[in-house]
């Protein structure tokens, strides 16, 4: 073998190398199709699953009492009122959850005992604000 033949298998191998990358981006871009198709396919299944997981029948309200937020902001105005004005806030704010729990679609009576729950948790606030005011600050 000589040079040239050399050269000439060096270009024939270049050109395969070449036929081989144009190959290689042809079957590359035919598999990101079908990975496209493929991840499309995947989404609306994981959009079915999700409807069927969040129907109505399977979705449960925050339930009031632990949202803290709400529990926080209702005893500030209660530490803050007194007598009548007090009750009467309260009984708007209570009447206020129960349509708001009835309107999440729970029955009467069980949202009834979830603006109980709430009273309790505003009350546990009031009383851990009146013992944080009172306790002594130690320092070292």
């Amino acid at each position: 073998m000589n040079v040239r033949d050399d050269l000439v298998r060096g270009s024939s191998r270049a050109s395969r190398s070449d036929g081989d990358a144009s190959t290689a981006a042809l079957s590359f871009r035919f598999h990101l199709g079908g990975y496209a198709i493929a991840c499309s396919a995947m989404v609306d299944s994981l959009r079915q699953f999700m409807v069927w997981k969040m129907s109505p029948e399977k979705v449960r309200a925050f339930p009031i009492d632990r949202q803290l937020f709400l529990v926080r902001e209702v005893a500030a105005k209660l530490d803050n009122l007194h007598g009548e004005p007090a009750a009467s806030f309260w009984r708007a704010k209570a009447a206020e959850l129960l349509d708001l729990v009835v309107g999440s679609g729970r029955d009467r009576a069980t949202a009834s005992d979830e603006v109980r729950r709430f009273f309790l948790a505003v009350q546990r606030e009031l009383s851990a604000g009146l013992a944080a005011e009172s306790a002594p600050v130690l320092s070292a």
